[in-house]
C-alpha cells in the first residue's frame, strides 16, 4: 500500500462509516396506520357487527353460523374493520343455538357468548396497558 494512501486510509474510513451511520441517526420514522384507540374503536365495531350479522343469519337459517364469510356478504363493513388486522374466531354450538365470538387486535380482546339474542357472557382485555385504552 503506498505510504500516502495508508495516511488517508482513517479520513477515508471515517468518511465511509459517516456515510452510512449518518442517514440511519437522521431518519425517523413516520408512523403510519391506526392508534391503538382506532384498533380498539374497530374491535369493538367489529364485534357489534358479527353479532347484528349472526342475528340476521339466524333470523333467515333459524341457527348461526361458524363461517365468518357468512356474515360478511350481508354486511361489508365488517371487512373494513377486520382489514386492521384483526383475528376472529367464531364457535357455533352442535345445534347452531348457541355462539361464541373473539375478536382480538393488538390492543384489545373482546369475548362475547350469545345464547338466542340474548349475551349470555362477555369477556375483555386489554393486551398493550401502555395504550390509553380500557374495555368498553
Amino acid at each position: 500500500m503506498p505510504p500516502d494512501l495508508r495516511r488517508f486510509l482513517p479520513l477515508l474510513l471515517l468518511v465511509v462509516f459517516a456515510l452510512f451511520l449518518v442517514p440511519s441517526l437522521l431518519h425517523r420514522s413516520h408512523k403510519s396506520g391506526l392508534s391503538d384507540k382506532q384498533k380498539a374503536a374497530r374491535t369493538h365495531d367489529a364485534v357489534k357487527l358479527i353479532d347484528s350479522g349472526e342475528q340476521s343469519y339466524n333470523a333467515a337459517h333459524g341457527r348461526f353460523t361458524s363461517h365468518l364469510a357468512d356474515l360478511l356478504v350481508s354486511n361489508p363493513k365488517l371487512a373494513d374493520d377486520l382489514a386492521a388486522g384483526m383475528d376472529v374466531q367464531l364457535d357455533v354450538s352442535t345445534k347452531g343455538q348457541v355462539y361464541l365470538a373473539q375478536v382480538t387486535s393488538d390492543v384489545l380482546r373482546l369475548i362475547r357468548v350469545h345464547k338466542g339474542a340474548r349475551v349470555t357472557a362477555q369477556s375483555c382485555l386489554v393486551l398493550k396497558s401502555s395504550s390509553g385504552v380500557n374495555c368498553p
